[in-house]
């Protein structure tokens, strides 16, 4: 092995050349055979100047230019040059310098390969840069051209790829900037995965109906819901015409029945417009702005109605959860010392369930009195037999079937879901959890009336009122059909506190009617049909409710296993269950034996 280090002659790297698309690619061939020189003496390069000095086609600059150039050119002191001083820039573009390469010494039996050439002092010369022959197929001259740098599989290399996107790239500059963003954006909607910059479609607009009269005798009328919108009155506002006339017609038209009932509508119409005009209300957003203030004032209404005819029930479980029933089911324990704790948990649930009926069923008379007349979508029958036929004055009577759906909907979901499922439920199951069995009862207590009466009673009204809307016997067309509709606008451009005092008002007038109608409400009590079918179920169902919550705990822990903690919330879930079911049973048995009976059908062929 050699002792000493070979002296190689560096050989500068060219530059790639960057000629513009379709120009020949102009390379100079270089001789790789190394020239012997002393070790002592190094010959003279010509003198070219700085790498950062080149000229690039394409207007590029120093950046282009090699580093290892300049760092080779640094080393030699004299900033970038091989030779000796600075040259100007010349006027054409410079020489390109042979490739450098790096020698490494190697035994005197070794072959050289293919990129491998023997220098001088018996090692190998490796070029920096992979070199092919030019296309003389001569071995002794290099080429720098693109073939040199293709890579495996004849694909195109980067040089020859960036040539060919050139045109695309100056074509996408010169086009306007819109344009050029365009495309640009088109490209990325194709890609997969992409995102759609472009909004979404808008939604087709809504068609509005057409001026004046004309929705009354058009094809379709809209349906009872179409014209009273739950939540949203602004999508009944996109519906309506300009014109105070054609709003009224378009709501009034949902009360038709039959082409003859159009003449006795347009001149309701006419009317009830001419009223609205009166009181400074002349357009689409004017009547929308009224209807919201009566849609809110009638969900109050329901509130209050339902609270008032739910009182004597919620305000006596009261008492009876928090001290009447455990002293009855006490006193009975020990009259009874030999019987199972579920008989006399069954008598005392039954005489539980008995008196709240009674105190359910003898409110209902003193509520209906007090809100009457306190709806503005619900007018009582007299406030349009004057200004309908009568067939659309009464027009969907509700019949047993109807009722006994509407109150079992009503009352599964406001006793049941929204007070039980949404409040108690999750009150037991915490408190049982955390170890606090006697604050949970006292806790549940508490609720159990206190939010019976809006979330129970007042659920209960909004929701059957709601369901009398969707049935065409309630909501915005019968306010417009008042009788006393210019009373009704009157009242509500009074100052907000007057309409509160006013609101307020009926408190006394129920306490009034409470006095009032407490003949009545006895005969319902004790003489009604709907009375004795609450109190059979009520009473069957709170004796069988709380001779279950008595006596499963204790079987529960006894006979399998269960802990204190695990059988309470079994047994309080599995109450709430009942409960559920009783709710859906009583209410659908009293619509089903309150309502209508239907009419016979040998009378109506007869009429």
């Amino acid at each position: 092995m050699s002792t000493t280090i070979p002296t190689a002659r560096a050989i500068d790297v060219p530059l790639p050349s960057l000629g513009t698309p379709g120009s020949p690619q102009t390379s100079q061939a270089l001789s790789t055979q190394a020239t012997p020189s002393s070790p002592t003496t190094v010959e003279p390069q010509p003198a070219r100047p700085a790498a950062s000095e080149h000229i690039l086609p394409e207007g590029l600059s120093a950046r282009r230019s090699s580093p290892r150039a300049s760092l080779d050119g640094g080393k030699n002191g004299n900033d970038g040059s091989d030779g000796g001083g600075v040259r100007s820039r010349p006027s054409t573009p410079p020489r390109q310098s042979p490739p450098k390469v790096a020698s490494r010494s190697s035994s005197a039996g070794s072959v050289a390969t293919t990129g491998r050439l023997p220098d001088a002092h018996g090692g190998e010369q490796i070029p920096l840069n992979t070199l092919n022959t030019n296309g003389s197929g001569s071995g002794s001259a290099l080429s720098l051209s693109s073939e040199g740098q293709r890579p495996a599989g004849n694909a195109p290399s980067i040089t020859e790829q960036r040539r060919a996107t050139a045109p695309e790239t100056e074509q996408t500059a010169a086009l306007p900037r819109q344009e050029a963003h365009d495309e640009v954006a088109q490209l990325m909607r194709r890609m997969p995965g992409s995102f759609d910059p472009l909004p979404p479609p808008q939604a087709a607009p809504v068609e509005r109906a057409p001026g004046g009269l004309a929705s009354l005798s058009a094809a379709t009328v809209p349906s009872p819901r179409d014209v009273n919108p739950r939540i949203d009155i602004d999508s009944l506002a996109q519906k309506l015409p300009d014109d105070i006339t054609g709003c009224v017609a378009y709501m009034l038209s949902a009360m038709r029945k039959s082409p003859e009932d159009i003449p006795a509508l347009e001149r309701l119409a006419t009317q009830q417009s001419a009223v609205l005009s009166a009181r400074g209300i002349h357009t689409r957003d004017d009547l929308v702005a009224v209807l919201k203030q009566v849609q809110w004032r009638d969900q109050g209404t329901a509130m209050m109605h339902g609270m008032a005819s739910a009182s004597g029930f919620n305000l006596g479980s009261l008492p009876v959860n928090l001290k009447v029933a455990d002293l009855t089911l006490a006193s009975l324990m020990k009259a009874l010392p030999n019987l199972p704790v579920a008989l006399p948990a069954l008598i005392t649930g039954a005489l539980m369930g008995f008196a709240l009926s009674t105190l359910d069923v003898a409110s209902g008379a003193a509520a209906g009195k007090t809100f009457q007349d306190a709806y503005f979508t619900r007018p009582p029958g007299e406030q349009l037999s004057g200004q309908l036929p009568e067939h659309l004055a009464n027009a969907n009577p509700p019949t047993k079937t109807s009722l006994a759906a509407d109150n079992s909907k009503a009352a599964g979901l406001s006793y049941g879901a929204v007070r039980n499922g949404a409040v108690r439920v999750p009150l037991m199951v915490g408190l049982e959890l955390a170890g606090k069995p006697e604050t949970r009862a006292k806790v549940d207590a508490l609720v159990d009336p206190l939010l019976g009466l809006p979330l129970g009673g007042g659920g209960m009204r909004m929701a059957k009122n709601d369901f009398d809307v969707s049935a065409g016997r309630a909501g915005f067309q019968h306010f417009l059909a008042r009788e006393d509709l210019g009373a009704c606008l009157d009242h509500l451009q009074k100052p907000a506190t007057e309409q509160i005092l006013s609101a307020a008002a009926r408190f006394g007038t129920h306490a009034a009617n409470l006095k009032e109608t407490f003949p009545e409400a006895l005969g319902d009590v004790f003489a009604s049909k709907v009375g004795w079918t609450s109190h059979a179920i009520l009473s069957a169902g709170f004796g069988g409710l709380t001779a279950m919550v008595a006596s499963l705990p204790a079987t529960l822990q006894k006979d399998h296993g269960l802990s204190e903690t695990a059988a309470n919330i079994t047994t309080q879930s599995l109450k709430f269950v009942v409960l559920q079911a009783l709710y859906h049973v009583w209410g659908g048995a009293l619509g089903a034996v309150g309502g209508p009976k239907a009419p016979d059908p040998a009378a109506v062929s007869q009429a």
